[in-house]
């Protein structure tokens, strides 16, 4: 070790004399680590006379250096087991009784803010939901997660009626006492697959759902309703119902979708996922998808998910 100090030491020293550059490197001496500037020194008529070497103890500097690397290594894995866990609660494409599902998940980073899910209730309930946390990192997520498992675990007289669904979830998550600047939108609703009802309800969450049973024959399912944060613990939200027929389409998506802007500062908007949506009867979200990548052009900066729903 010492006789390759002295060799690199050496070789700097030549290297400042020969260039009259500084020159800085590090050095291990017993057990401890050192920044070395080689510098040279010039006489009075501008000639380099001398070499000076300056060494700074940066043992703890370095330490610290490879505690943050480690910290941040270990926080990537935890990031990406935390994306795994989200995509894997995602349901499964396909029939469900007489709905056919398909959608897009498409986060801005590794975790999303964004979650959706469809299960039965009971023999003849299908429950649907869509939500939107503020922000795309693990707070977001770690959001996703709550809802996800919460509403799975709401008695079935409450998931039965999405206006109670939402209420529980108001009121369970002011109970977690975040930060006001915490909040989530969500769209609920449950279909009866024997009366092709479906009744919803919406914590403030846009876009609005689009239903549609022909290219003439389109709605947007309003509701009123807050967002759920702390702010909004007394909200009480309202309940709406359409009939739903074979061969009819709901779509449900995230701002992400319709708020998402190009290079040069046009929004993708509503029309264009209307258009999509209702002008295609196959492939819809496969189109919308290639869509988006041809308009964005730019990386993207927000979740974006769409559930379409289809009745057979």
């Amino acid at each position: 070790l010492h006789v390759r100090s002295r060799r690199q030491r050496q070789m700097c020293i030549r290297d400042s004399l020969k260039r009259g550059e500084v020159i800085q490197r590090e050095e291990t001496l017993k057990g401890k680590v050192y920044s070395v500037k080689c510098s040279p020194i010039l006489g009075e008529d501008g000639k380099i006379i001398g070499v000076v070497e300056v060494f700074r103890n940066v043992t703890v500097e370095r330490k610290l250096q490879r505690e943050i690397i480690e910290r941040n290594r270990e926080l990537m894995a935890e990031t990406l087991a935390a994306s795994q866990i989200q995509k894997t609660v995602l349901p499964p494409k396909g029939f469900l009784k007489n709905l056919k599902i398909d959608y897009i998940y498409k986060p801005s980073n590794i975790l999303s803010g964004d979650m959706f899910d469809i299960f039965e209730i009971n023999k003849e309930n299908i429950a649907v939901y869509i939500s939107d946390s503020v922000g795309h990192g693990f707070a977001a997520s770690m959001v996703t997660m709550f809802i996800k498992s919460l509403i799975r675990m709401l008695p079935l007289e409450i998931l039965l009626s999405p206006s109670k669904t939402l209420d529980a979830l108001s009121n369970r998550f002011s109970l977690l006492k975040l930060d006001i600047e915490n909040y989530f939108t969500c769209f609920y609703g449950v279909f009866n697959v024997k009366k092709g009802t479906f009744i919803y309800a919406n914590a403030g969450h846009l876009p609005l759902p689009i239903k549609v049973s022909s290219p003439n024959d389109f709605e947007h399912l309003e509701a009123v309703g807050n967002p759920i944060c702390r702010f909004f613990k007394e909200a009480k939200y309202q309940e709406y119902k359409v009939k739903c027929y074979a061969g009819d389409k709901i779509l449900l998506a995230t701002d992400g979708i319709t708020e998402a802007r190009n290079m040069e500062g046009q929004t993708y908007g509503i029309k264009r996922l209307e258009e999509i949506i209702i002008e295609n009867d196959v492939d819809e979200l496969k189109i919308l998808k290639e869509n988006i990548r041809s308009f964005l052009n730019i990386i993207q900066t927000d979740d974006m998910s769409a559930v379409l729903l289809k009745v057979w």
